[in-house]
């Protein structure tokens, strides 16, 4: 159980169709959006992924009675990401990964059509439902077994059971907001990982189970590739956030003086912690032996402003609660470092960040109290030139 609060760890959704397809042929699939804004949301997902972390499947519920869905696992990545137009299968069901009528490489939508030709991948009735059965997922990454457990972990016991200890708070608030809010791949903290794994652990008896499988061998693998625009400001705020996620760990110049390599223990990037789907667009977490830091980055395609300013200082309780709540050592204390980066700052901007001084959270938890020091907030910009992005600093009270 302590190798997983030292790994980073991934939730993949799958259902009943694609799962036993994932499991068997050791890989994970992920949807390819036609909008390209949506699309470089999936990308940052896939480009927070390293080969040694750890992946579980989440199965959503098609008709499947409780127990027979949820959370299942272990799983470990073994590959970067990358896009491939094969199709595969198992047992008689198939995973795509283009259209079958025109070839494309976007995925279907909620009606089973086709973005580009309007022709229907595989679907069938349940009841007054129509459900997919054929999902078009070229991005994928290549996984294999690292501790299979049979019985999946039911939504019940592991969100609402009080007598587990710790919560998925990464996952809860877009399981309750309902539909838009789900993603196909979810970053979730060291201690959640643990929590599922003693929750897999103890729903099978302690036992491990084996599976029939043959990996999936990629025929065509094709990297993913980011599109910058042609210089100055990032097409899509998703863009600048697909490629922090590709890069945050690489020693980025400038931005790496004030996100650092070393200690790194998370980053995940649309981060929800409020129950009507508030969200930060990166969160930072370091660790030496106990958590100590945590950065929120707040990310602006054009301009910087007062609001911006005022909207991270509104998160700062809950992030530091999200951060610290259920991290195992217990966190003491921690260090709240807010960065904002955007194309431009605004003078008023500037102003109102001189303005704000040190703040003091006290977070009196049951077991023991928390001390958060919140730092003022630090302003980057970034510029996007020959292919890469640049950062430059505006204001730092460290500097």
């Amino acid at each position: 159980m302590m190798l997983l609060m030292s790994v980073r760890a991934h939730v993949f959704v799958v259902d009943r169709f694609s799962y036993p397809v994932h499991r068997s042929k050791c890989f994970c699939g992920v949807k390819n959006p036609h909008n390209e804004d949506m699309r470089n949301r999936v990308y940052a997902d896939l480009f927070a992924i390293r080969k040694g972390d750890i992946v579980f499947f989440y199965q959503r519920r098609i008709d499947e009675p409780p127990e027979e869905r949820g959370f299942r696992g272990i799983f470990r990545v073994i590959s970067e990401p990358f896009i491939d137009a094969t199709d595969v299968g198992w047992g008689g069901n198939l995973v795509l990964g283009k259209c079958p009528h025109c070839q494309a490489e976007f995925s279907e939508l909620d009606d089973a059509s086709c973005p580009v030709c309007g022709g229907k991948v595989g679907w069938l009735s349940i009841g007054r439902k129509k459900v997919i059965t054929q999902h078009i997922l070229p991005n994928r990454v290549l996984i294999e077994p690292l501790e299979y457990f049979e019985k999946p972990i039911d939504d019940n016991t592991a969100y609402v059971n009080r007598l587990n200890e710790g919560s998925i708070w990464s996952m809860l608030f877009r399981k309750i907001y309902g539909p838009g809010r789900e993603r196909s791949i979810n970053q979730i903290l060291p201690e959640e990982a643990v929590k599922l794994r003693r929750l897999l652990y103890k729903k099978n008896g302690g036992r491990k189970a084996s599976f029939e499988r043959k990996p999936y061998k990629p025929v065509v693998k094709r990297q993913i590739e980011l599109e910058l625009g042609e210089g100055g400001k990032v097409p899509y705020e998703s863009v600048l956030q697909a490629w922090i996620m590709k890069n945050i760990d690489k020693g980025i110049p400038i931005f790496s003086d004030f996100v650092p390599t070393k200690n790194l223990e998370y980053w995940g990037n649309w981060v929800t912690y409020g129950i009507g789907g508030e969200s930060v667009d990166i969160l930072v977490l370091y660790k030496d032996k106990v958590r100590y830091k945590a950065v929120p980055i707040e990310l602006k395609r054009e301009y910087i402003d007062v609001n911006t300013i005022k909207q991270m200082y509104r998160y700062a309780y809950w992030m530091a609660q999200f951060s610290t709540a259920y991290a195992k050592p217990p966190v003491k204390s921690l260090i709240l470092q807010p960065i904002c980066i955007g194309f431009k700052v605004s003078p008023s901007a500037i102003n109102e960040v001189k303005e704000i001084r040190e703040k003091i959270l006290d977070i009196p938890y049951p077991e023991n109290s928390c001390k958060v020091v919140v730092e003022p907030p630090i302003l980057l910009t970034y510029n996007v030139s020959d292919d890469k992005i640049e950062f430059q600093e505006e204001f730092s009270a460290q500097s």
